[in-house]
């Protein structure tokens, strides 16, 4: 991914929320778009800065580019929710495995990832789209740490950034609080050696994501406020 940039190590998205979510929101997804400075949520914005925007979206799996041409993927409750059964399932025996070498696992830089996520306001609606990214890494970091490249390389291919940024548009940030609770108690569970109880504590918190954005979705409920910066 190219454009993110870094903050203390940890990527983040340069795109803003408001024009992110205005694009993620867009009702037309077939549409097919000759310029970014036509697609909605970065219309207003200069040609150059645009197109860095639009490469980044395109990155991210929210945007696909066809022979110079943009389009707005559809990631649908249903599309979400599918993909994050798909990563648990993944993750569960990620989890298991780093279980299973406890002693020389390095927990490093997931628990700092979960550090800054704690850190961040829950207040500030921009954060949502923050701390969604955030969020991935540390999941791809989980897989990561197993040492299983298979699935490492399986997990980086079918599921890109966009599903926890599509999905944050649907998620509560004081919901968002007990997930890193779970994460927590998730790499106490991996440190201990406890196969069982890692894997299940991954079908948990997956269980329980999908729960809360399938019911938002049902109520129509929409996290990012519009015209929020």
């Amino acid at each position: 991914m190219g454009t993110p940039t870094k903050l203390d190590g940890v990527r983040t998205i340069a795109c803003p929320a408001q024009n992110l979510f205005a694009v993620l929101r867009e009702p037309h997804k077939r549409r097919r778009f000759d310029s970014p400075s036509n697609i909605p949520g970065l219309h207003t914005l200069a040609l150059g800065t645009a197109e860095h925007f639009a490469q980044e979206l395109v990155d991210l799996g929210l945007l696909t580019r066809d022979h110079g041409r943009y389009s707005i993927n559809d990631w649908t409750i249903e599309r979400i929710v599918e993909h994050l059964g798909l990563a648990g399932a993944i993750q569960a025996m990620a989890a298991a495995q780093v279980a299973g070498v406890a002693a020389s696992a390095d927990f490093t830089h997931l628990e700092r990832l979960n550090g800054v996520l704690r850190g961040m306001d829950d207040r500030d609606p921009g954060n949502l789209l923050a701390g969604a990214y955030i969020d991935y890494q540390w999941h791809l970091e989980l897989v990561r740490i197993s040492g299983n490249r298979a699935a490492l390389a399986a997990y980086s291919r079918a599921i890109p950034p966009a599903v926890w940024i599509a999905g944050a548009n649907y998620f509560q940030l004081e919901e968002a609080r007990s997930s890193l609770t779970e994460h927590e108690r998730l790499v106490a569970y991996m440190k201990a050696g406890d196969t069982l109880r890692a894997r299940d504590a991954v079908a948990f918190h997956f269980e329980e994501a999908a729960s809360q954005i399938g019911r938002a979705g049902e109520a129509r409920i929409e996290s990012y406020p519009a015209g929020a910066s």
